[in-house]
C-alpha cells in the first residue's frame, strides 16, 4: 500500500489504474481503505467511482463511514473545502456527534494543510464558524478544533492575518464558553 501510495504521486494514467484495480479487488478492509485513501488524493474518475463504491458499501458502519468523511475531508485538491461543506449537510452526518464532528471538520482542520491554510483564508472561516456552532453544546469538541490554530503565528504574514481574524472572530463572540475562551485568549496572547 504505501508502494502504491508513492506510485499513485507520478501522476501518471496507468499507476492511477493500477489504485483503481487494488480498490476494487481489494479482499480485506485494510487494502480497500488504503487504496481509497490513495484516490483521495487524485483528480480522476477512479476518485469518484470509488468513494461512491465505498460508501454503498459501508454506509450501515458508522467506522468506515467515518474513513469515507475524513478522507474527503483531507484531500489537497482544491474542492477539499466545498466537498467538507457538502458533507456536512449528509444523512450521516451529524454535527452533534463528536466521531463525526473529529472525522470530517477535525480532520479537514488539523489534516488537510493545503486547505484550512487557504491563501484566501476560507479554511480558517470555515473552521471557525463551526467552532463557535459546536461551542454552544459541546465545548470541549469545539476546543479541540480550535487546536488547529495553535500555529497562526508560523504563517507567512498574510495567512497570519487571516488565521488571526479568525480566531479575533471566534474570541469577540459571546457568550463563549470557558473553554473555548480559554484557548483563543492564550493564543492571541
Amino acid at each position: 500500500n504505501a508502494a502504491l501510495g508513492l506510485l499513485a504521486q507520478r501522476g501518471r494514467r496507468e499507476d492511477v489504474e493500477r489504485v483503481a484495480r487494488h480498490f476494487a479487488k481489494a479482499t480485506n478492509a485494510t487494502d480497500e481503505v488504503a487504496a481509497l485513501a490513495i484516490l483521495a488524493e487524485i483528480k480522476a474518475p477512479e476518485r469518484a467511482a470509488a468513494f461512491e463504491k465505498f460508501y454503498a458499501r459501508w454506509k450501515g458502519d458508522h467506522l468506515m463511514i467515518d474513513n469515507w468523511f475524513a478522507y474527503q475531508a483531507s484531500s489537497p485538491l482544491p474542492t477539499s473545502l466545498g466537498a467538507v461543506r457538502k458533507l456536512a449537510r449528509h444523512a450521516l452526518f451529524s454535527i452533534k456527534n463528536p466521531n463525526k464532528v473529529r472525522a470530517l471538520i477535525g480532520t479537514f482542520a488539523a489534516g488537510n494543510p493545503v486547505n484550512f491554510n487557504r491563501p484566501d483564508g476560507k479554511g480558517y472561516d470555515y473552521v471557525a464558524g463551526r467552532v463557535l456552532e459546536i461551542d454552544r453544546f459541546n465545548p470541549q469538541v469545539a476546543s479541540r478544533l480550535l487546536s488547529a490554530f495553535r500555529s497562526w503565528r508560523t504563517l507567512e504574514p498574510e495567512r497570519r492575518a487571516l488565521a488571526e481574524a479568525s480566531l479575533r472572530r471566534i474570541a469577540g463572540t459571546t457568550p463563549l464558553s470557558h473553554d473555548v475562551f480559554e484557548i483563543v485568549t492564550k493564543m492571541l496572547d
